[in-house]
C-alpha cells in the first residue's frame, strides 16, 4: 500500500510520527512523508520517501524568544495559513501519485485538504488531546468574535480552502475537534481525560518512541548524586529568568542538572552557571531521560509522555494553557508535581525539587505507566493501521 504522511514542520509532531511510520515501511508499505528539510535524515532513515515542504509557521525566529501577546487569537490562521502555503506543492506530487490514504497530523489542514481532493481515506495523528463530545480542550479556551482582525482573515482563508478543496470551512473547533476515519492518539487511554467515552475510530497507541538519527551526542556528568534534566522544550525556550532561579536554587543542593537552554539566549542572559550544572543549546532528549533520575519540564504532551516511557518522574513548570492541562492530567496520574508559572519562586522550586527526590510515590506510579507504554507505541499503531485498511478493502 501506498501512504502519504503529512504532517507539520516542528519537532514534537514529527517523532510522534516516526516510530509508527518506519513500522509501516517495514511492513512493506511505501510511504510518502512531507516535512521541511530540517528532518529530511529522519525521514529518510527509516526508509520512507521524503518530500520537501516550506512551512510557514516557523518562520520567525521571534516566536522562539516571546510568546505573541494575542497567540490564542491567531491559532486559527496559524494553522489554516500553514495548510494554504504548503497544500499546493503536496498536491503537485500526489496527483501523479495517488496514496491509498492519507495520514495526516491533526493539525495539518494540509492533510486533511489532500485526502477531501484524492477521496482517499484519512487516518488522523493526534500528537495532543484528541476531543469528542465528551472531552474538548479547546472549549475552555478563550473566546474571540469574529470581528477580531485575526479571526475575521481566517474566517475568509477557511472559506477559501473550503470552496477549492471540498472540506468544511474549519474555525477554531473544526481545527481542533478534528477526526478521521481512523485516529490514532499518542497517549495511553489512562492518561487521556474521558477515553472511555471515545468510539472505536479512536485508538489510543500511546507515545511513539525511537532514537532518532542526528540528534547529537552526549555523556552523562560524573557523580553519583541524582541527575536531574530540565527542558523547556524546542520553543519558548528563551526564559532566563527561569534559569536564574534554577540555577540559584540547585547549586548547593547535592545533585547533578543537565539544562537544555535553547539557542537564543546569551552566556550574560544564562547568569553564573554553578558547578554542579551543565548546560547545552540541546541535547537528545531520549538518550537522556534513558538515564535522567528525574525531569523538570514545561509540560509538553510529547515530553512528559517519554518522561514517562522511560520512568523519569517529572516537576512540570508549564507556560502555556494546553501545558497547563497536560501538567494538571500528570499530577493526577501521580506521576510528578506542578509549580504554575506565574508562581514560581526560589522556595517553591526547592520545595518542589525535594519533594521530588523525597517522595518514592512518584517513582512508582511512573515506573508502573512505563511498563504499560511498553506494550503500546509504534509497532501497535502500524497494526491498527493495516487492520483499518485492509478492513476497508
Amino acid at each position: 500500500m501506498h501512504f502519504a504522511m503529512i504532517t507539520l514542520g516542528a519537532a514534537g509532531h514529527v517523532f510522534s510520527s516516526l516510530p509508527m511510520i518506519a513500522e509501516l515501511v517495514k511492513k512493506g508499505n511505501r510511504v510518502t512523508y512531507f516535512t521541511v528539510p530540517r528532518y529530511k535524515a529522519m525521514v529518510e532513515d527509516i526508509g520512507a520517501d521524503y518530500r520537501e515542504v516550506r512551512s510557514a509557521l516557523t518562520k520567525d525566529g521571534q516566536a522562539d524568544r516571546d510568546i505573541a501577546t494575542d497567540m490564542m487569537a491567531e491559532l486559527p490562521l496559524r494553522f489554516l495559513s500553514e495548510g494554504a502555503a504548503t497544500i499546493e506543492s503536496i498536491m503537485e506530487v500526489l496527483r501523479q501519485d495517488k496514496p491509498d490514504a492519507v495520514i495526516v497530523d491533526a493539525l495539518a489542514i494540509a492533510g486533511r485538504l489532500a485526502a477531501a481532493e484524492l477521496q482517499v481515506p484519512m487516518i488522523m495523528l493526534f500528537t495532543s488531546f484528541a476531543s469528542n463530545d465528551k472531552f474538548s480542550l479547546c472549549r475552555h479556551w478563550p473566546v474571540y468574535p469574529d470581528t477580531h482582525p485575526a479571526r475575521a482573515k481566517a474566517k475568509a482563508l477557511a472559506e477559501e480552502l473550503a470552496a477549492k478543496y471540498g472540506t468544511p470551512a474549519y474555525d477554531i473547533y473544526g481545527i481542533f475537534e478534528g477526526k478521521g476515519d481512523l485516529n490514532i492518539v499518542t497517549q495511553p487511554a489512562s492518561f487521556h481525560p474521558a477515553a472511555q467515552t471515545f468510539d472505536s475510530s479512536f485508538v489510543f497507541a500511546g507515545p511513539q518512541i525511537m532514537k532518532r538519527v542526528d540528534s547529537g551526542t552526549w555523556e552523562s556528568p560524573e557523580g553519583d548524586a541524582p541527575l536531574i534534566y530540565t527542558s523547556l522544550g524546542t520553543l519558548f525556550n528563551a526564559w532566563p529568568e527561569f534559569y536564574h532561579i534554577l540555577y540559584g536554587v540547585v547549586k548547593d543542593m547535592d545533585l547533578r542538572l543537565v539544562s537544555s537552554v535553547g539557542s537564543i539566549l546569551t552566556k550574560a542572559e544564562l547568569g553564573e552557571i554553578p558547578a554542579n550544572v551543565r548546560t547545552f543549546p540541546f541535547l537528545p532528549q531520549l538518550e537522556v531521560l534513558e538515564n535522567a533520575d528525574f525531569f523538570i519540564t514545561h509540560a509538553g504532551i510529547g515530553s512528559v509522555m517519554e518522561a514517562a516511557y522511560y520512568g523519569v518522574p517529572m516537576l512540570a513548570i508549564p507556560q502555556m494553557d494546553e501545558q497547563v492541562f497536560t501538567a494538571t492530567c500528570m499530577v493526577k496520574a501521580g506521576l510528578g508535581v506542578m509549580i504554575p508559572k506565574e508562581e514560581l519562586t526560589p522556595e517553591k522550586l526547592k520545595a518542589g525539587i525535594r519533594e521530588l527526590i523525597g517522595n518514592p510515590v512518584y517513582a512508582e506510579n511512573v515506573k508502573k505507566m512505563s511498563a504499560e507504554l511498553q506494550t503500546l507505541g509504534g509497532a501497535y499503531a502500524a497494526d491498527k493501521i493495516m487492520e483499518f485498511m485492509v478492513g476497508r478493502a
